[in-house]
């Protein structure tokens, strides 16, 4: 059996555009290499991920689109990676070691990378289990702990050999804990936790707890003077709310300290998971609960809206009132604000407020002589061409950004044969906006004011009905059980109170359906 010092650590760090392992790509990879107990080796290098990394990654790595675009391609990287962990008795390392490695396997993946299944090995949950549960496990905490200094935080190196410099003080924690083998340890790192909960919180709540359902719903937590504590969702009610008080449950501190403090427990069934998740949403912006983070303070989704004047502006706003055509939600207002920005830039829409009266003795803004908005106001650009920049922005907010840039690199390559390579370098110019424009956008993108779909969802009470969720126009407007032989109308059919279509045509354009399980 293998020792503790004898293994090869390959500790791994990556810095991505995002948190999605599929949708993102890494951006930087650090690896230090761990043999006998000592550092050995070490390999950084950044990754052009081809997509546009967000400002906030960018501000928080100080990685740049600009550095990564002469990157090498993760084909030319991950080999290297692949050689170390393909060394006899490596074990691959991180910190939230699932994060990295899905984000590593999936460009294995991509590059046609093949390795023997690896022992993998997670920092978090070693410290979790080896150090008193009152101190903090995140790297930063754990480097202060052991002395350990950060050359350079949230880059893939240094972050990498800070996680190498902490599992050598959790090795040497782990062997005085009796653990002497990597298989030993390997198994000790999901190990459940352990905790004690007081008999008066016991006491209060085992009779509720066998009461518990086995469906979803939503549960509220309350102490001893009636005081709401908690509001969560579940699939199975019965399982998520007994997870609190089981002694081998590994929960957040600030949960596991409002477990200590709950002394009454309701709740209420829903036919689905889904409707549960829309209840608990409304409850926790009603109650306020102390100890829920999540949707208390939820800030209205920023959205871009065409308005419908005789000549559209794009304008950003945090309201869907009806009026004009909405895009969106957009995850951050930066974003929103840049994407608009640009959209404005190329297709020199109009920024100036009302409505506009053409005329031949109106004069012209400074937009106009900044070659960034074509004058409609003035007549120096007609109706139609303006409605034409128009349906390009909208079509572009559809998401149909790949056939303009073809139509734009059929335009260049004609004018490059045609040696008119100004021509040609300016359309260059606008491909590359449109390509990094087209990681702002939003995915699926879609326009809210013409998404109508069906969500159809199977209940939990029989297994002949189902639970119908129906979006008008973005806006949820209908939410009822029905039996799998409903008529479509009898399904989708919208309350009196659903707002009436802005649109004088008064009809809906087709639903689409998302049908899960039926």
């Amino acid at each position: 059996m293998q020792s503790l010092w004898d293994a090869t650590y390959v500790v791994t760090d990556v810095e991505t555009t995002g948190s999605h392992p599929i949708e993102n790509r890494i951006i930087e990879i650090g690896c230090v290499v761990v043999r006998g107990g000592v550092i050995a080796e070490r390999i950084e290098s950044l990754i052009n991920p081809h997509q546009f990394i967000p400002p906030f990654i960018e501000q928080l790595t100080g990685i740049s689109n600009a550095e990564v675009f002469t990157a090498p391609d993760e084909h030319q990287v991950l080999p290297l990676v692949a050689q170390l962990l393909s060394q006899p008795g490596a074990v691959f390392v991180a910190h939230q070691e699932l994060f990295d490695w899905r984000f590593l396997a999936q460009g294995f993946q991509r590059c046609g990378i093949s390795i023997d299944q690896v022992p993998r090995l997670c920092t978090l949950r070693l410290a979790r289990r080896l150090l008193p549960a009152a101190r903090k496990k995140n790297l930063d905490a754990l480097s202060a702990y052991y002395g350990i200094r950060i050359e350079r935080r949230h880059r893939a190196l240094g972050d990498a050999e800070a996680t190498a410099r902490i599992l050598l003080c959790l090795l040497e924690e782990a062997e005085r804990s009796g653990i002497e083998t990597l298989d030993q340890l390997l198994t000790f790192q999901h190990r459940r936790l352990s905790r004690t909960l007081p008999k008066a919180v016991l006491r209060a709540v085992g009779p509720l707890l066998d009461a518990l359902p086995e469906t979803p719903g939503v549960y509220t937590m309350y102490d001893g003077s009636g005081r709401v504590l908690y509001v969560g969702k579940a699939s199975v009610l019965a399982d998520r709310v007994r997870s609190y008080f089981q002694p081998s449950s590994d929960l957040p501190s600030h949960i596991e300290n409002m477990v200590r403090h709950v002394r009454y427990i309701e709740w209420e069934e829903t036919p689905s998971e889904l409707s549960a998740l829309l209840l608990e949403y409304e409850r926790i912006r009603a109650l306020q609960p102390p100890f829920n983070v999540l949707y208390r303070s939820v800030r209205p989704a920023p959205l871009l809206r065409l308005t419908d004047d005789a000549f559209p502006r794009l304008e950003l706003t945090l309201q869907h009132d009806g009026s004009g055509e909405f895009f969106g939600p957009f995850p951050q207002r930066g974003v929103a604000e840049e994407l608009r920005s640009m959209l404005e830039e190329m297709f020199h829409l109009r920024r100036c407020c009302g409505a506009l009266a053409p005329s031949e003795a109106a004069r012209p803004c400074f937009y106009f002589h900044l070659k960034r908005c074509g004058a409609p106001c003035a007549l120096l650009q007609s109706a139609d061409e303006y409605a034409a920049n128009v349906d390009r922005v909208r079509q572009i907010l559809h998401g149909n950004v790949g056939s303009i840039i073809e139509r734009l690199r059929t335009q260049m390559n004609d004018a490059a044969e045609q040696l008119q390579f100004e021509r040609a370098e300016q359309l260059r110019r606008r491909i590359q906006q449109l390509e990094q424009l087209s990681v702002r956008l939003p995915v699926p993108s879609a326009s809210l004011t013409y998404m109508s779909a069906v969500i159809a969802v199977p209940t939990a009470y029989e297994p002949t009905t189902a639970e119908i969720f129906a979006f008008v126009r973005g806006r949820l407007v209908v939410q009822r059980v029905v039996g799998r032989r409903a008529s479509l109308d009898e399904m989708t059919n919208a309350p009196a109170e659903c707002p009436p279509p802005t649109r004088s045509s008064q009809s809906f354009p087709p639903m689409s359906w998302l049908c899960s399980g039926l």
